[in-house]
C-alpha cells in the first residue's frame, strides 16, 4: 500500500467509516485520489515539495495537515448537499415534516437550516485546526528558505552543502 493510500484508509475509517466491502474500497479510493490531487496545495501551505503516491519524508505532521484539509472539504461538500436537499444519500420523495405533536409529546426534526449551521460550525472548527497545524509546522518544522544577516554563512571557497547539518 502507498503512504497516501494508508492515510486515506485511516481518515475514512476513523472519521467517516459508514460503508463496508466494495463500497468502502470505492470511498477510500476517492479519498486517496483527492489527497493525491491536493498534494500541491499542501506544498504551498507548508513550503514542501511532496509528489506521488509515496512521497519522501511524508511524516505524521504533514499527514495530519493533509487529513485536516480533506475533512474540512468533506464538511463543506456535505453542507452544500444538505442545502440542496440531498444530504445523507436520501432521495426519497415523501412529504417532509419538522414537528409531530401528540398530547404532551413532541418530536422535532432538525431543519436543513439547522443542519447547515451545524456543518458550518464543523467547517469553522476544522479550518481552525488546519490553521493551527500549518502555523505550528511552519514555526517549528520548516527549514528556512533564506538566511540573511548574522545567521548567514560566510562565503568561502568551501562547499556549503552541509550548512544545515
Amino acid at each position: 500500500m502507498t503512504k497516501i493510500g494508508d492515510l486515506a484508509t485511516s481518515v475514512y475509517d476513523n472519521e467517516f467509516g459508514y460503508e463496508t466491502g466494495a463500497a468502502r474500497d470505492t470511498e477510500i479510493s476517492l479519498v486517496s485520489g483527492w489527497m493525491l490531487g491536493h498534494l500541491g496545495e499542501l506544498n504551498t501551505y507548508i513550503f514542501t515539495c511532496f509528489s506521488g503516491e509515496n512521497p519522501n519524508n511524508f511524516n505524521l505532521e504533514e499527514q495530519s495537515i493533509l487529513s485536516e484539509m480533506y475533512i474540512c472539504e468533506w464538511y463543506r461538500k456535505e453542507q452544500k448537499n444538505n442545502l440542496r436537499g440531498n444530504s445523507g444519500g436520501s432521495t426519497s420523495s415523501t412529504l417532509d415534516w419538522e414537528v409531530i405533536r401528540e398530547g404532551d409529546s413532541m418530536i422535532k426534526k432538525q431543519s436543513a437550516k439547522d443542519k447547515a449551521k451545524n456543518y458550518q460550525e464543523a467547517i469553522d472548527a476544522s479550518r481552525e485546526r488546519f490553521k493551527d497545524l500549518v502555523y505550528a509546522y511552519n514555526l517549528y518544522g520548516a527549514n528556512p528558505s533564506q538566511v540573511v544577516g548574522k545567521d548567514s554563512p560566510i562565503k568561502t571557497d568551501s562547499d556549503l552543502d552541509n550548512y544545515y547539518d
